[in-house]
């Protein structure tokens, strides 16, 4: 990407639905019988509780959705509900990429990423437009800073098809990897 080349990013208001709607039913079931029914102490400190961790979840999903992130050649900036952070890729430090299932073979989930550098850190998971160009611009930036990426990311940037070496640093797309495998043999 070029450094006049900006893109913005966000979340899309299909990715986020399903969490709006699962806060909101949590927040009907465990809030809706303290306001409306006469609820003993012993019933009502758990549903007080998960009442106000879904009403977090509903918070957190509001910002998700309000999230707004400009990826350019110089770097990431992310604009939310707890203020702005601003990550030049010359000063990226550390990336981390986590895979989470949604089922025990693995074959549903989500990618949750963590970038970090003196400006703070980024996190982001995969159901933001544009994750994969965002996690090559990293990994490409991790490489040229000399930051080491451990196993687990370099397996989970290998699922993206975002190719990583032995030692941690990115090659070059498919012919990277290519010739990578065919020194391998």
């Amino acid at each position: 990407m070029s450094v006049d080349e900006a893109r913005d990013l966000r979340y899309p208001a299909t990715a986020v639905w399903g969490d709006y709607a699962r806060a909101g039913v949590g927040l009907v079931l465990t809030a809706g019988p303290l306001l409306a029914l006469p609820v003993a102490v012993w019933a009502a400190v758990p549903l007080a509780a998960a009442a106000l961790l879904f009403a977090v979840f509903a918070v957190r999903t509001v910002g998700l959705h309000r999230l707004r992130l400009r990826r350019t050649g110089d770097g990431v900036t992310v604009r939310g509900l707890a203020g702005t952070v601003a990550l030049r890729w010359a000063d990226l430090t550390g990336v981390r990429l986590r895979f989470y299932s949604t089922r025990r073979d693995r074959r549903d989930g989500w990618f949750q990423a963590v970038l970090a550098g003196p400006g703070g850190r980024i996190r982001i998971d995969s159901r933001l437009d544009g994750f994969d160009g965002l996690m090559e611009d990293a990994v490409w930036a991790a490489r040229r800073n000399g930051v080491a990426l451990d196993r687990t990311t370099c397996g989970n940037l290998d699922a993206l098809g975002i190719f990583v070496d032995d030692d941690g640093a990115a090659a070059e797309g498919a012919a990277a990897r290519d010739a990578a495998e065919g020194e391998r043999r």
